[in-house]
This record gives structure tokens, C-alpha cells and sequence, in this order.
């Protein structure tokens, strides 16, 4: 540490001019030390001072361009240090004809794949349902948490306990999974779909009026009415909704209006989706 503090006002910061200016003064030490044994002697010998200087010039060179190409394979390393990052790992490939820097760099690397994936995996839990691939909850509301203009809508399958008591947890985790993959499906590509929790789903319709919304979604329980998912024995898969504007109001207040207005589906007969504060039946 001292060191390193004395010798701070003497080299430059950067480490490739630091390196090079410790070589030359290191190289240029013998050559010094000759002139002054020569002049505290009286006996400057200045051919032989001459010979010495060139071969301390020549080795300086060659030391410099020697460190030059060492410098090549670490400005590489770094490279390919941060390319994992970018998943860009051809510069990692070709460091490691390098051994010593090779074998640093596919630690790193295999360091780097195994956080990359643990992180991937992290954000799966934590914003994705482990049974349907959906958004979770958590997911859904960190996709909308700047959401503009648009409709919100809570689904929720009707009947779905008697799936469970009849036909087993297992039968009726099928049917969860087969419903996500319907509203994956049929749904527009720019429309957020989510699971909110139990057999409750979640769906924001950006720049979508409750209207048209609600349109939507009464379509999505005809095409049930037909077949389109079925649970064990064939048993019909239907569900009752409810949908609404964001009114420029806090997000989960248009969700409390949505949950509102699937309850009115639910008490009116369920297989309907219910539009509004008013609770307008969707046709």
C-alpha cells in the first residue's frame, strides 16, 4: 500500500502506461547504473554507453510489444466479460486459446450462464403462474402499472369446484391450464392476459372501450358453449366476467369496478360477462 501511494505522483493511472513506463524505467536501471559507476570513476566510457543504450533501447522494444500482445488477449477477456451480458460468447470462445486467461474466462463464463439462468428463474416465480405460464398476479400489474386507455376484465370458471370434488385436483389443474391456453389463443397479441389467483383471470384490453371489450369476451363464451375447452367426461368449461373503462383512476380501483361487475354475472345466472358501473349484460 505504501508502495503503491509513493508511486502514484510518479506513473500514469491507466494501467497500459503504467505498465510500459514500469518497464522502461526497470529496462533503463542497468544502463543508468552504469553511467554513474563510469562517472563517479572519472572514466566515461561513451562507445561502450553507446552499446549499452541501444541494447537497453532494443529490449525496451521488444519487452514493450511483448506486453502489447499480452494486453491484446486481456483487452479481449474484457471483452468477453462483458459480452455475457449481451449472450454474445464468440469473444469468450476465442480467449480461450489463451490457457491462463482461457481457463479464468470459462469460470467466469459458466459463473455468469448459471446467474443468468438463476435470474430468469427468479423472475419466472415471481411475475409468472407456475401452473398456467400466464402472468401472475404480481406480473399482471407490473405489465399495466403504466397502462393508458383501455378496458380491464376479471374472468372467473363457473362450476369449477364440483371439477375438483368429482374428478380430482389433477383434472381440474387440465382445465386451468387448457382455459390459460384458450385465452392465450384467442385473444389479441397486444391484450394482457394473467391468472389472478384460484380460477380467477385477468385481462387488460389496451385502447379498447368496455364496449368492445365486453364484445370480445361475450364471443370467447359462445365459443365455450361449443366445445372449445371441456373438462373431464366432456363436462362444458364456461365463465362469468366482468369489464370496465379505466376512468383515469388508479388501477385497482378499476379492478374493485371489474370484480363488481362480475359478482352481477355470477348472481345472474353465470356463463355472461357483465359491462360497466351499470352492469350491462354483453351481447
Amino acid at each position: 500500500m505504501r508502495f503503491d501511494r509513493a508511486r502514484r505522483p510518479i506513473f500514469p493511472r491507466s494501467l497500459r502506461p503504467r505498465i510500459f513506463a514500469l518497464c522502461c524505467v526497470s529496462a533503463a536501471l542497468p544502463l543508468v547504473a552504469l553511467a554513474l559507476w563510469q562517472a563517479a570513476r572519472s572514466a566515461l566510457d561513451w562507445p561502450a554507453l553507446g552499446v549499452v543504450l541501444g541494447a537497453t533501447l532494443i529490449g525496451i522494444a521488444f519487452i514493450l510489444l511483448a506486453i502489447d500482445s499480452l494486453l491484446i488477449v486481456a483487452r479481449s477477456a474484457s471483452e468477453a466479460i462483458a459480452s455475457t451480458n449481451r449472450r454474445q460468447l464468440s469473444a469468450i470462445r476465442a480467449v480461450r486459446r489463451n490457457e491462463l486467461l482461457g481457463e479464468l474466462i470459462a469460470g467466469i463464463d459458466r459463473v455468469a450462464q448459471a446467474a443468468g439462468a438463476r435470474v430468469v428463474s427468479l423472475d419466472s416465480a415471481a411475475y409468472r403462474d407456475p401452473l398456467t405460464g400466464l402472468w401472475n398476479r404480481r406480473g399482471f400489474l407490473s405489465q399495466t402499472a403504466v397502462a393508458g386507455e383501455g378496458a380491464v376484465a376479471l374472468l372467473d370458471l363457473d362450476q369449477f369446484k364440483a371439477i375438483n370434488e368429482q374428478y380430482g385436483r389433477d383434472a381440474g389443474d387440465q382445465v386451468l391450464r387448457d382455459f390459460a391456453g384458450f385465452l392465450s389463443r384467442v385473444l389479441r397479441s397486444g391484450d394482457i392476459v394473467a391468472r389472478w389467483g384460484g380460477v380467477a383471470f385477468a385481462v387488460f384490453f389496451p385502447a379498447t372501450s368496455e364496449q368492445e371489450a365486453g364484445v370480445i369476451l361475450h364471443r370467447l363464451t359462445r365459443r365455450l358453449a361449443a366445445g372449445a375447452v371441456e373438462g373431464p367426461d366432456t363436462i362444458p368449461v364456461s365463465f362469468s366476467g366482468g369489464v370496465v373503462d379505466l376512468e383515469g383512476e388508479p388501477f385497482d380501483q378499476a379492478v374493485t369496478r371489474a370484480s363488481e361487475a362480475l359478482y352481477a354475472a355470477k348472481r345472474n345466472g353465470r356463463d355472461q360477462v357483465r359491462v360497466g358501473r351499470k352492469h350491462l349484460r354483453a351481447v
